[in-house]
């Protein structure tokens, strides 16, 4: 078979274009920094990558929705912390107010605190946080507490509220209202305080002595909720940390595939110059003989 010069030209364009293609691949990778820069650089990668990439998104959602719900329930145990000094308060002033030598107006000034006090606690009730309902279940939207708790009916909602921390994993992040402040009744922490000040106006000492194991009862009632959301943060800082760790994990992975070894795609670059150069070398002699050359 017969080499002609327009074969040999082809063939040298042709290497020259790999040759080219070679160096301007490790040029980009040094560039962007990234093995991958396009599907075809490698399909499998670029799968892997994928993947990882919806990882570290979901794994930082459930990172934001663990830190939404930890301060939910830090502000629920804020309330929680608030209401149990009011109550702290008013047992002290039963104690006061049921005692003998305290004259009928000195009860009625008590009266005229416990009303404020009463009043304090309503409002905690019906606290919210980011504009919702923390005590009436899932009707966030709702204040589970009428003005007047201790007289006007209510009836709160029992559902949950819920944060997705992980996959198919949520936590309960609301207290419902009756484990707090207890149900409508003889055993509403509102109607044991509206007992408390009617006493207190009637200078009715043996009725406000029988509030004070009522309030102790709120109170134990109120440590239990506590120690609930207590529980709760706890967990939650576990969470957290896996979360972190995970996360960490598939960033690893991800920079594993996508990224590239620098000191290796360095060496790479300068054998893909030294190639082309060669090249571009090669081809300069090869094309220099002229048509004289041939004549002769």
């Amino acid at each position: 078979m017969r080499i002609t010069q327009s074969m040999m030209g082809d063939s040298m364009m042709k290497n020259l274009q790999g040759n080219f293609k070679r160096l301007d691949k490790y040029q980009e990778q040094l560039m962007t920094n990234r093995r991958l820069n396009r599907p075809s650089d490698d399909p499998v990668g670029v799968a892997s990558a994928l993947h990882y990439r919806a990882e570290i998104s979901a794994t930082t959602q459930f990172t934001d929705n663990v830190q939404d719900a930890d301060s939910f329930m830090k502000y629920t145990d804020e309330v929680l912390g608030e209401a149990t000094q009011v109550i702290q308060k008013l047992a002290e002033l039963a104690v006061q107010g049921s005692s003998e030598t305290v004259p009928k107006d000195a009860r009625e000034n008590i009266a005229r605190e416990v009303e404020q006090l009463y009043e304090h606690l309503v409002s905690l009730g019906n606290s919210q946080f980011k504009g919702k309902y923390i005590f009436n279940g899932q009707r966030i939207d709702q204040p589970p507490y009428p003005a007047d708790p201790a007289r006007e009916n209510y009836e709160l909602d029992q559902g949950v509220v819920q944060y997705q921390v992980g996959a198919g994993l949520y936590v309960d992040v609301n207290l419902l209202g009756d484990k707090v402040f207890g149900k409508f009744g003889a055993e509403s922490m509102f109607k044991v305080v509206d007992d408390m000040r009617k006493a207190l106006v009637d200078d009715n000492t043996a009725g406000i002595a029988a509030t004070i194991p009522q309030l102790q009862a709120n109170l134990e009632r109120l440590t239990l909720a506590q120690a609930e959301v207590g529980a709760k943060q706890n967990r939650l800082e576990f969470t957290t940390s896996r979360l972190e760790d995970l996360n960490l994990n598939y960033i690893g992975l991800q920079s594993k595939t996508e990224d590239i070894d620098m000191p290796k795609v360095i060496t790479e670059l300068k054998t893909a110059e030294s190639i082309f150069q060669a090249s571009l070398d090669t081809i300069a002699r090869v094309s220099r003989p002229s048509l004289l050359d041939f004549l002769r």
